[in-house]
């Protein structure tokens, strides 16, 4: 049985891809576009809570700042003033603001002295929180049910009373003496009118419902049949707005119906603390998420259509890719043999692109064959100087390890110096891998040892000095011995107190600088670096009665193996040491 052509195979094998591609593209569009949609959705609910949960707290900020005030009004704090006089600047008072439903002026017995309405006045609530609280500072007690408005209001249903928050302020003479409390009831209308006028700006929102909980999960303004009830604890919205987030939250509610609500806690607002209320606008899920449904009805619709028109095209363009291909196969099939590869010049970019490919393949491998070989010599070098480097490092420790046994007085003390000593020369050693063992800064060096002692001063450790790179054979050894002269500092020394400093300075000393002093030094024909350690404001120093491990090492280090010179004063004022080693090689570091 003939095989089919080449056509037959791409324009099958285009149509479908296409077709494929095309709708597995239509539906990520239609995710992306849907999970964008929702999420402007959600953002417009969360902002909407937000917007109500600031409204109640500068609302409640500004009714709180007239009680504070209206207690510096004059006639208010004038024991002497008539009550007459007071009632007038009380009934301005909620002239200027109709939501109050009250405002009582309150002597400091407890005795309401004057309102705003005339009426209360003698009542005695001294026992009230509006008082007993109101008489410390600035006061807003939660929303609550008042028998006492509710016998002033003609034909009040008794068993809906009305409901206020209390708003009271202290009153203080002249001398700072208590003389009342000013408090002010007012009216849960307030937050039905923010709620309203939240309404009229979010009309664009449909089907929008705005919940009010107290801090306790009690339903304060919302759905009648919602209201003065607690909604469950463990609601998404509900338990995350309680843990100080605000967000969105597709859920569940009692009511069996799925919402998408946005919540947010209110804060408060500048002076005012807020009531720990939090705010919930929640929106039935299908209308919220119908323009998304939509799309996503829209997006894959059109997909199909293109997924049809690609399918024809994809046959077309069969024809034209299958001429060009046949050559590139017969050149694929040279190459495979080692011959020469000349592919004749195409229409199509593509094919075009693999032709040069093919002639390129051939020197590609050849270098490919080169590099390997190279890459064998340079990985051979490498474990040469590093079984090298290893064998030195472990000589030194080694070593480190039997003198400092020697100068240990415990095991205790022998495992605290070996550590601390094994992290100094670690950290040389961190300094050196990031520059490839080629070199490391003494700045570097000097702040990985001294800046753990800097306590967060930047006067506490002082370093000054032009940029110096050190070869790893004279890094090790100085890093030890400013690890010494550290640690020496921090017992004993200025790092050891709280005043204490330490100033590290170096230069460079060149060639022509020792052979001008005529002195007939090892060191003639390098550089020589020098060093000076220096430490103040530390315990009054007195010479060592014998010469411990640390300044055996500083100087094992720095004099034979460097073939250096160590200087220490003990002045009484603090510590100089003075390090001179020669640069074998040296450059610049940044």
């Amino acid at each position: 049985m003939p095989q089919p052509p080449l056509r037959v195979f791409l324009a099958l094998g285009l149509g479908a891809s296409g077709l494929v591609a095309t709708l597995v593209l239509a539906l990520v569009a239609s995710r992306v576009a849907s999970q964008r949609l929702e999420a402007r959705i959600e953002s417009e609910l969360a902002d909407v809570a937000t917007s109500m949960a600031g409204r109640l707290d500068r609302g409640l900020f500004e009714r709180w700042r007239d009680m504070v005030i209206l207690a510096e009004n004059d006639t208010i704090r004038d024991p002497d003033a008539p009550v007459e006089r007071k009632r007038r600047v009380l009934r301005r008072a909620q002239e200027t603001y109709p939501d109050y439903a009250i405002i009582v002026l309150i002597d400091a017995a407890g005795r309401i002295e004057a309102t705003s309405t005339g009426a209360l006045e003698g009542v005695d609530v001294a026992h009230r929180d509006y008082f007993t609280k109101g008489r410390h500072g600035p006061f807003v007690g939660d929303l609550h049910d008042t028998q006492l408005l509710a016998r002033l209001t003609p034909g009040h249903d008794p068993a809906d009373p009305p409901r206020v928050l209390d708003i009271a302020a202290p009153v203080r003479g002249d001398d700072g003496r208590l003389v009342g409390v000013v408090s002010a009831h007012l009216d849960w209308a307030w937050a039905r009118g923010v709620e309203a006028s939240l309404r009229e700006t979010s009309a664009g929102t449909r089907d929008v419902t705005a919940l009010v909980l107290s801090r306790d999960g009690t339903v304060l303004l919302g759905p009648d049949g919602l209201r003065r009830a607690s909604l469950p604890p463990d609601l998404p919205s509900v338990a995350a707005a309680r843990a100080g987030r605000a967000g969105t939250e597709a859920e569940t509610w009692p009511d069996g119906r799925r919402y998408l609500t946005g919540y947010r806690p209110t804060r408060g607002y500048r002076g005012f603390p807020g009531l720990g209320w939090t705010v919930l606008v929640r929106q039935d899920a299908g209308t919220a998420f119908a323009s998304v449904a939509e799309l996503r009805r829209q997006i894959l619709l059109w997909g199909l259509v293109v997924a049809t028109v690609a399918a024809g095209i994809g046959w077309f363009a069969a024809g034209l890719l299958a001429r060009p291909l046949r050559r590139l196969a017969v050149a694929a099939a040279a190459l495979g043999r080692g011959e020469p590869v000349a592919v004749p010049a195409s229409a199509v970019r593509e094919a075009q692109a693999i032709s040069h490919a093919f002639t390129a393949a051939s020197r590609t491998l050849r270098q490919q064959d080169e590099d390997r070989r190279a890459a064998d010599a340079r990985q051979e070098l490498l474990i040469h100087e590093l079984n090298h480097r290893v064998k030195n490092t472990l000589a030194t420790v080694q070593s480190m390890a039997r003198q400092t046994a020697r100068s240990a007085a415990s095991l205790d003390d022998f495992t605290g110096s070996f550590e601390s000593r094994l992290l100094a020369m670690s950290q040389t050693h961190n300094v050196l891998t990031a520059n490839h063992w080629e070199g490391a800064g003494l700045r570097g060096i000097l702040s990985a040892e001294l800046e753990p002692y800097a306590g967060g001063r930047a006067d506490r450790i002082r370093l000054e000095g032009p940029p110096v790179s050190l070869t790893p054979a004279v890094a090790l050894p100085l890093g030890m011995a400013i690890h010494e002269l550290a640690t020496n500092a921090a017992k004993y020394g200025a790092l050891s107190v709280e005043a204490g400093q330490v100033a590290v300075e170096w230069q460079v000393d060149g060639r022509a600088d020792r052979q001008a002093e005529g002195r007939a030094d090892p060191r003639a024909g390098a550089e020589t670096l020098s060093l000076r350690w220096r430490e103040s404001g530390g315990p009054p120093v007195t010479p060592p009665a014998r010469t411990g491990f640390g300044t055996r090492l500083i100087r094992t280090s720095l004099e034979r193996e460097l073939a250096g010179e160590v200087s220490l004063d003990y002045a009484e004022a603090g510590l100089t040491c003075r390090i001179a080693v020669p640069l074998a090689t040296r450059t610049e570091a940044a």
